[in-house]
């Protein structure tokens, strides 16, 4: 538990709990305590009441779910090294996949018209995403779209996949995705980029 965490009907499933239930709050002297919230009842027993102190060994109910009070002991440690490790052997660490990756060969972006010319974005990893105010490749002409397009890699092969239909065109023409290569000219708006493999 922690301050102010409220019990609601969503989060245990239960039908019979109120949506706001009750809350765990620390009182002046911080003992740890739980009241009800609008006009809802907490049963300890064969009593109801509107407020419970939190001690020790207390089981409680809200609708049909019961909870019982523990106090988890502080683990006994020497150094805050031996804590660390204990930490780490008791994680199980499950694996995250990401679509994380280095681009075997960079990827440049050269602005070759609009508000951005001369200006250059280079690409070492990705996936990226472009777009307007966007936080990661930031396109500054307010004309277009949040999401124009995004960059990634199959293989050794970097791509670009259009995000905005064919508000983007590849040498002239609309596209899906496409294989980059060196020379490649990216249009959208006013804008006009090159793309190149750098090696």
């Amino acid at each position: 538990m922690r301050e102010n965490f409220v019990f609601s009907s969503g989060y245990f499933g239960d039908p019979e709990m109120a949506t706001v239930h009750a809350e765990v709050y620390l009182d002046p002297n911080f003992l740890w305590k739980i009241r009800a919230l609008e006009g809802n009842k907490i049963r300890a027993g064969s009593s109801e009441g509107v407020s419970l102190s939190l001690i020790n060994g207390l089981i409680f109910h809200m609708g049909q779910t019961g909870f019982k009070v523990i106090e988890k002991p502080k683990p006994n440690f020497d150094n805050w090294e031996d804590e660390l490790v204990d930490f780490l052997e008791s994680d199980t660490w499950e694996p995250v996949l990401t679509e994380f990756f280095f681009y075997l060969y960079p990827v440049r972006l050269t602005f070759l018209q609009g508000p951005q010319t001369d200006e250059f974005y280079t690409l070492s990893y990705g996936p990226r995403a472009m777009g307007f105010n966007s936080l990661d490749l930031n396109i500054k002409d307010p004309t277009q779209p949040g999401q124009i397009a995004k960059f990634f890699q199959v293989g050794e092969t970097a791509y670009i996949e259009t995000l905005c239909g064919d508000k983007i065109l590849i040498n002239g023409q609309p596209f899906t995705q496409h294989p980059i290569e060196s020379g490649d000219q990216l249009s959208f708006g006013a804008n006009l980029v090159e793309l190149s493999i750098l090696k």
